[in-house]
């Protein structure tokens, strides 16, 4: 995962560096933000845990957008910088390659993480047993 992600975050990073940036194109972001971004970061390292070709990779690309907003956003006073404008007839979209990464991981990820499932559907348990353990487990939480 991170030999996808550290290349592809530092990318980001060096178009945001070398590129100037309108200052409308900045886009500010909470500490709230920052903390899902870092935990979503966690549930990477969580996920490719799976045992598949495929995974680790989406992964990758996914933290990879994820690690170059967070730098971006914790170096630049919570301001992520978007230098690459898309001009069209409608309106003007402001954007970085960390975006570009993390809508590009979510898609690769849901792909290798639903035929990952399909191929291993034999490993997921019945609805009847999923109801029997919630129950056991939340009778044990109040007992």
């Amino acid at each position: 995962m991170l030999g996808v992600a550290l290349p592809l975050a530092a990318a980001d990073l060096l178009v945001k560096a070398s590129e100037p940036t309108e200052v409308w194109a900045y886009h500010e972001r909470s500490f709230g933000w920052l903390l899902l971004s870092v935990s979503l970061l966690a549930g990477m390292v969580v996920i490719v845990r799976i045992p598949s070709l495929l995974v680790a990779p989406a992964a990758g690309v996914l933290a990879g957008g994820l690690l170059g907003n967070s730098l971006s956003a914790a170096w630049n006073g919570m301001e992520v910088p978007n230098p690459l404008v898309f001009d069209g007839d409608r309106g003007v979209i402001a954007f970085n390659l960390a975006d570009i990464w993390a809508l590009a991981g979510i898609f690769l990820l849901v792909l290798a993480l639903g035929a990952w499932l399909i191929r291993n559907r034999d490993l997921i348990p019945p609805p009847a047993e999923v109801r029997a353990t919630r129950g056991r487990a939340f009778r044990r939480l109040f007992d």
